[in-house]
């Protein structure tokens, strides 16, 4: 028998067992090695006979064909098809293909051209991930000759089946990973190429339009006006002409303009300028009727010395089980979104050496400093008993790679087996983290996410922040047992999102589908932008902002740019101070729509709260009771459609 510690248990494994469970049974270690293993051998090739385009949200039918190598293909051999992370159970890649019924939709057929009898099931196999929806087609007939070939139909309508039910998300490579067993072996090794569909967005049902939060009265500004699908998705075929307008006199606004095809959906109005100081907004119409209201933005009559940034930190792209490639998720949140800042974080496991490099260089390629800031970053995941979620940024274009032990399987070649010596524990990843500490360069910032950070273990020059909403869920509750142990972090939200669209997470409501398992509808209503995080920096740099969240000036909504401050005794949210007297708390808010509440919170109670019967507020507020020795307070700002934002408290004593 031989002990093995498994995320803190301890398994008695009998020793064969062991070999087997602690050995990678597969004869390649890494994808390039597979690769190059079945070129080699000439397992064959995978191409898409068509269509090549699908509708996100919509169905499609779609023929692939593999054409058997040099190799052949033995009875008992076949082919396993591996679709990414697809965030539901009932798009294309979950469980629903099916193969009884050729009237229902997700109907599958599938054939041999010499007529061999093929035996087709579904898996999820997290050697895979994070191709982990796998369909696989197993030869059970006579062995297959070059040459043969095996066509597969996915949403077969020849029998009057609507077709496959594809992905809401966009997706320029929708990648069907192809892995080959020629021999009947039960090594299926991964092709050079596999067959991609691009999902493209459906057509346009509604404008947004986003502005900067400060403004500096009489200098250009700009206004960024995008069109939804209706599924959270860039509709780049949008052509309509779209008109900028204000219900203020002084302010200046730009000609109308006529979206064409290299817009791809977005158009950035420059040369917007206002004269006087106050707060404004800025109304887009189309021809057509569709119009939206920009968020609130303040004009000052000099430039303020820190002015609100907004970003989302927390993304992930196919590099880990996310969608699109780096530069289409900080695209996104640039021409779009049109956030200020953002970092790619995808999963540090399944990261592997070659994407790693990838992500620096664009990172570092797609930095702007005054127009839009990239962070290096990743998500160190770890199971919550040995620490939890909890994701790394850091302000230079280098550094570690630490990658956790979840769902390290040896049969995983995606999944690093290396030398290196890596974080199996939070605590681990704080000490190694500790040795590149240079002048505030670094933050580990927790988050709930599918393995909540766990409080038990803390470090006060890391952990600066924590992520209170997210394309999750809201998680005040859990945030709330951080400050009740003392740690002394700040609030801030971020997408966590897996569709490729930075800076606007979706939330798709659930729904049961039976045996238990709950599901995303494509169909449901869904929220739409989930997430942002707001910063007091003083200039739009990567030491800027990152000084802003380090240092806790940060606010968190779900999604919507409400306009906050908050202070206690002059201090701005995230600071400490003394004070020998009564608080005095200062509170400003300006909502998207009509505010329901602006709420003072003290060590996690409601201490004063006031119905502004309007979209802003400000409200001062004195606690007599005074402060004990480490309490902290916040604002708590609801709109009267349950978007909010919480800032980060102010400690005192």
């Amino acid at each position: 028998m031989r002990l093995f510690a498994l995320y803190g248990v301890l398994l008695l494994v009998p020793s064969g067992l062991a070999q087997s469970l602690y050995e990678n049974p597969a004869k390649y270690k890494t994808p390039e090695e597979g690769v190059k293993k079945a070129t080699e051998l000439d397992v064959g090739r995978a191409e898409l006979i068509g269509p090549r385009t699908a509708t996100a949200g919509g169905f499609g039918e779609f023929t692939i064909r593999f054409t058997v190598g040099r190799a052949g293909l033995a009875t008992g051999g076949g082919l396993r098809i591996g679709t990414q992370h697809d965030l539901g159970w009932d798009m294309w890649g979950g469980t629903r293909l099916q193969h009884l019924n050729p009237r229902g939709v997700n109907y599958v057929s599938y054939r041999a051209s010499s007529g061999a009898r093929l035996k087709w099931s579904w898996l999820e196999r997290g050697h895979y991930f994070p191709w982990q929806r796998v369909n696989e087609f197993l030869l059970v007939g006579e062995s297959l000759a070059p040459g043969d070939t095996i066509e597969i139909v996915f949403g077969d309508r020849s029998g009057g089946s609507p077709g496959v039910a594809i992905q809401p998300m966009d997706e320029s490579e929708f990648e069907q990973k192809f892995f080959v067993d020629a021999f009947g072996e039960g090594e299926f090794l991964p092709l050079a190429n596999s067959p991609t569909i691009a999902i493209e967005a459906a057509d346009g049902k509604e404008l947004k339009v986003i502005a900067p939060t400060d403004w500096d009265a009489g200098k250009p500004g700009w206004v960024n006006v995008w069109v939804d699908d209706g599924l959270g998705n860039p509709a780049a075929s949008f052509g309509g002409t779209v008109r900028l307008s204000s219900d203020h006199s002084e302010v200046s606004l730009p000609a109308a303009h006529k979206f064409t095809q290299s817009d791809e959906g977005a158009h950035r109005f420059e040369g917007v300028v206002i004269e006087r100081p106050g707060v404004y907004r800025v109304r887009a119409r189309t021809d057509d009727g569709w119009e939206a209201l920009s968020n609130p933005f303040v004009v000052h009559a000099s430039a303020p010395e820190q002015r609100v940034y907004w970003g989302d930190l927390h993304t992930h792209t196919k590099y880990s089980d996310g969608r699109g490639t780096p530069a289409e998720m900080y695209d996104f949140g640039k021409r779009y979104a049109a956030i200020d800042f953002c970092s790619v974080s995808d999963h540090a496991f399944i990261t592997t050496d070659v994407m790693w490099e990838d992500i620096k260089r664009t990172t570092r390629e797609m930095n702007e400093p005054g127009r839009y800031v990239t962070f290096l970053g990743y998500e160190w995941s770890g199971s919550t008993d040995v620490g939890g979620d909890h994701n790394v940024y850091t302000t230079g274009d280098e550094m570690p790679l630490l990658r956790s032990y979840l769902m390290y399987e040896y049969s995983n070649p995606r999944i690093y087996h290396g030398p290196t010596k890596q974080a199996g524990h939070v605590e681990d990843l704080f000490r190694a983290l500790a040795e590149n500490f240079r002048d505030e360069n670094l933050l580990v910032i927790p988050h709930y996410g599918g393995r909540p950070g766990n409080p038990e273990w803390h470090n006060s020059k890391l952990q600066r922040q924590i992520e209170v909403f997210s394309d999750h869920r809201r998680s005040e509750n859990w945030v709330a047992t951080y400050w009740q142990k003392g740690h002394r972090v700040g609030v801030m939200a971020s997408t966590d999102n897996h569709s490729g669209n930075a800076g606007y997470g979706v939330r798709r409501e659930e729904r049961d589908i039976g045996e238990d398992r709950q599901t995303f509808s494509r169909f449901s209503p869904a929220e739409r932008g989930t997430a942002l995080l707001a910063v007091y920096g003083e200039e739009l740099t990567r030491t800027g902002v990152f000084q802003g969240i380090y240092h806790r000036r940060t606010y968190a909504t779900t999604g919507e740019r409400i306009i906050l401050r908050f202070e206690v005794n002059g201090e701005l949210m995230g600071g400490e101070i003394r004070a020998s007297g009564a608080p005095r708390i200062s509170v400003s808010a300006v909502g998207m729509t009509e505010l329901k509440a602006v709420r003072i919170v003290k060590n996690g109670e409601i201490i004063h709260s006031i119905d502004p019967r309007g979209d802003t507020a400000a409200l001062e507020f004195v606690d007599r009771t005074g402060a004990d020795e480490g309490a902290y307070y916040y604002a708590d700002v609801v709109q009267v459609d349950g978007e909010k934002a919480i800032s980060s408290p102010v400690w005192v004593n």
